[in-house]
C-alpha cells in the first residue's frame, strides 16, 4: 500500500505517517503479522518461518528482536532473595558476560558485558534498593565478585558453590599429576600418561579396574595418592556434614591434616579454605544453596549459541539469553 509523507507547519519538516496496525514507525509489516511470526516462531526456526512466510530471515529476526526488547526493556528485581553470579565465555567475538540469575525463580535478571566487578557497574543502584532483602549470593571462587557484593550489598552472606571448591581441589591434584610426571623419566611417564580422569572422576563412578588401577597410582606415587585421598575426604564433607557445626569441624580437621602433609597444592587448598571459611559454611546456613542451577544454565547458553551455529547480533544474543528460561532445549531455533 502507499504511504503518504506528512509536512510539519511548524518546521517545515516531513515524516512518514503513522499507521495505527503497524507495531513502529518506520516498519514494513502489521501487528497481526508480528504475532503470527511470533506464534510459528514458538516451534520453528528462524529459517524455517523465513521460508515458510516469505519474508527475509533478517524481517523475521528483527520482528523478535523487537518484541524481546520490549519484553526484557527493565527486568524487575521483584522480591528476589537469594541470587546467582556466574561468567560465561561466549568465543572470540564477544568475549565473557556475567550473568546474574534469581537462584528461586531462576529468572535472569541481568547481563553485563566481560567478567567481575566491573561488569556488574549497571546493576549497581538496583541492587543496593534491594539490600535488605537479599539474604545470600551464590558464586564462584573469584575475589572479584566477592568484593564488588561486599560493597553492595553488606548484608547479604556469599555462598562458595561446593561445585566450585571440588574443581578447584581438582585443579590443583591435576597440576601436581604434571609436575610429578616431570620428574620421571620417558618409561614412567608412560604409566601415568592419559590417567588424568582417573585421578579426577568421583571414586563411586570409577568401574572395578579404574578402582584397582587408581589404588596401585595411589600406592606407587605417594603424593599424588595422598591428593587424591584428600579431595575424596573434601567431597564427603558435603556429602556427610549434617550441619554448620559438623562443617566447620570437619574442614579445620581437613586443613590440618593437608598442612601436616607438606604438599603443595593441599597446602595451598587449605590457605584457601581457612581464609574462605564462612563462605563456605553458608552452604549449610542457607539450605544447602548451590549455584548448581547457575552451571546448568550455562550448558543451556552454549546449546543456544550452537543451535544458530553462532551469533552475529550480541544485542539480539543476550536478548535471547534473558528468554532462555522459556525455552525448550528439546526444539530447534
Amino acid at each position: 500500500m502507499q504511504i503518504r509523507r506528512v509536512r510539519c507547519e511548524s518546521c517545515d519538516g516531513f515524516a512518514r505517517e503513522r499507521l495505527s496496525f503497524c507495531p513502529a514507525p518506520n516498519v514494513a509489516y502489521t501487528k497481526w503479522l508480528v504475532k503470527y511470526v511470533l506464534a510459528l516462531r514458538r516451534e520453528m526456526s528462524i529459517t524455517a518461518v523465513a521460508k515458510f512466510t516469505g519474508l527475509h530471515w533478517e524481517s523475521v529476526k528483527e520482528i523478535e528482536k523487537r518484541y524481546l526488547a520490549k519484553k526484557y526493556a527493565k527486568v524487575s528485581l521483584g522480591s528476589v532473595r537469594r541470587l546467582g553470579i556466574d561468567e560465561v565465555y561466549l568465543g572470540r567475538k564477544f568475549g565473557f558476560i556475567t550473568v546474574v540469575r534469581d537462584l528461586e525463580s531462576g529468572g535472569v535478571l541481568f547481563i553485563g558485558k566481560g567478567k567481575g566487578g566491573q561488569a556488574l557497574e549497571p546493576l549497581k543502584s538496583r541492587l543496593r534498593r534491594k539490600a535488605k532483602q537479599i539474604e545470600a549470593v551464590a558464586m564462584d571462587m573469584s575475589n572479584a565478585y566477592a568484593a564488588w557484593i561486599g560493597e553492595v550489598l553488606p548484608n547479604a552472606e556469599i555462598v562458595y558453590d561446593h561445585f566450585h571448591v571440588i574443581k578447584l581441589m581438582n585443579e590443583r591434584m591435576d597440576a601436581l599429576r604434571r609436575s610429578t610426571m616431570n620428574k620421571l623419566d620417558e618409561e614412567q611417564k608412560k604409566e601415568l600418561k592419559g590417567q588424568r580422569y582417573l585421578f579426577l572422576r568421583n571414586q563411586e563412578d570409577l568401574s572395578g579396574e579404574a578402582a584397582r588401577s587408581l589404588k596401585k597410582l595411589r600406592f606407587e606415587y605417594a603424593d599424588l595418592g595422598t591428593a587424591s585421598m584428600m579431595k575424596e575426604y573434601l567431597r564427603n564433607i558435603y556429602r556427610m556434614a549434617d550441619g554448620l557445626d559438623t562443617a566447620r569441624d570437619a574442614f579445620t580437621l581437613w586443613c590440618d591434616k593437608a598442612e601436616a602433609s607438606a604438599i603443595h597444592c593441599l597446602n595451598q587448598m587449605a590457605k584457601t579454605i581457612r581464609k574462605r571459611i564462612e563462605g563456605l559454611l553458608a552452604f549449610w546456613k542457607h539450605d544447602r544453596l548451590t549455584s548448581a542451577s547457575q552451571e546448568g544454565f550455562n550448558n543451556k547458553i552454549g546449546w543456544l549459541t550452537r543451535q544458530a551455529y553462532g551469533y552475529r547480533d550480541e544485542e539480539f544474543l543476550h536478548l535471547k539469553i534473558y528468554d532462555l528460561p522459556n525455552l525448550s532445549t528439546r526444539k530447534e531455533l
